[in-house]
C-alpha cells in the first residue's frame, strides 16, 4: 500500500471508531440530548439532502465565504506587499490594524449587517474583513524576514528595485503568504457564518440556529458536519495549489532522507 493511500486508510480508520464509540455511548452514558448520534445526524443530513434544502444552505455559505476570501486575500496581499516596502509607514498603521483585529468577530457582525444588510453582502463583507487581517500580517512578516543576503547580492548584480521585489522578495516569503491564504479558509468561513448567526435568511449558519432554537440536536450537528466538510475541502484544495507553486521547494521527506 502506498504511503498516500495507508494515510487515507487511516484517516477513514479514525473517523469510523470515533464514530462507531459515539453511537455506542450514546444512551447509556451520554444522552442523545446533547450530541445525537452519528445515525441520527446521518438521516438528518439524508433528509436535508433529498429536500434540497443542504444544497441551497451549502451554496449560500459556500459563495459567502469564496467571495470574502477572495477579496479579503487581494486586499491583505497588497497592503502587506506594500507596506512591507516601506517599515516607516508600516510602524505607523500597524497598531491600528492590530486594534482592529483583535475585536472579537462576533462583536463585528452586527455592525457589518447594520450597513451592508442581511443579504449576502454583509457575510462577504465580515468573511473578507478576516481574510485580509490573517493575509496581511503573514505576508507582512513574510516580507520583512526576506533574506537579507539574497537581496544583497541581487543588488550586486544589478538588480532593479522592482526586479529585486518580483525576483527575491515574493520567492522568499510565498512560504508566509500561502501559510496565511491556507489559515485564512477556515477563519473566512468562521466569519459568514458568524454573521449568519446575527441575521439571514439562508445558509449553514441560519439553519443551525433554527434546528438549534427548536431543540433539534441533530439537525444541529449535521451543519456543523456539513461546516467541517467544506473546511476540509477548500484546505486539500489549496494543499494543491501550494503544491503547484512551491515547487522549487524540498519536500520534508526528501530532506529527512538527507
Amino acid at each position: 500500500m502506498s504511503s498516500k493511500r495507508a494515510l487515507i486508510f487511516w484517516r477513514v480508520a479514525v473517523a469510523v471508531v470515533i464514530l462507531g464509540l459515539w453511537q455506542v455511548v450514546s444512551g447509556p452514558l451520554i444522552d442523545p440530548f446533547w450530541l445525537s448520534t452519528p445515525v441520527r445526524i446521518g438521516v438528518s443530513l439524508w433528509h436535508s439532502m433529498r429536500s434540497g434544502v443542504l444544497e441551497s444552505d451549502l451554496l449560500i455559505t459556500f459563495q459567502e465565504t469564496i467571495y470574502g476570501y477572495v477579496i479579503g486575500a487581494v486586499i491583505g496581499l497588497v497592503l502587506a506587499l506594500a507596506l512591507g516596502q516601506s517599515e516607516r509607514v508600516a510602524d505607523v498603521l500597524k497598531p491600528y490594524i492590530l486594534a482592529v483585529y483583535g475585536i472579537p468577530r462576533i462583536a463585528l457582525a452586527p455592525i457589518f449587517v447594520l450597513w451592508f444588510g442581511i443579504a449576502i453582502e454583509s457575510k462577504v463583507m465580515m468573511a473578507a474583513m478576516v481574510t485580509a487581517l490573517l493575509v496581511f500580517f503573514n505576508t507582512y512578516e513574510g516580507v520583512r524576514a526576506t533574506s537579507l543576503d539574497l537581496r544583497n547580492v541581487a543588488k550586486v548584480l544589478g538588480a532593479s528595485r522592482w526586479r529585486l521585489f518580483w525576483h527575491v522578495t515574493i520567492p522568499d516569503a510565498s512560504p508566509w503568504i500561502i501559510a496565511g491564504l491556507r489559515i485564512a479558509i477556515p477563519q473566512a468561513l468562521v466569519g459568514a457564518v458568524v454573521a449568519e448567526f446575527i441575521a439571514s435568511t439562508g445558509g449553514l449558519g441560519y439553519r443551525i440556529m433554527e434546528t438549534t432554537s427548536v431543540l433539534d440536536t441533530a439537525g444541529t450537528m449535521a451543519g456543523i458536519f456539513v461546516l467541517m466538510a467544506v473546511v476540509v475541502a477548500l484546505g486539500s484544495i489549496l494543499d494543491r495549489v501550494e503544491a503547484r507553486l512551491l515547487r522549487w521547494r524540498p519536500r520534508e521527506s526528501d530532506t529527512r532522507g538527507q
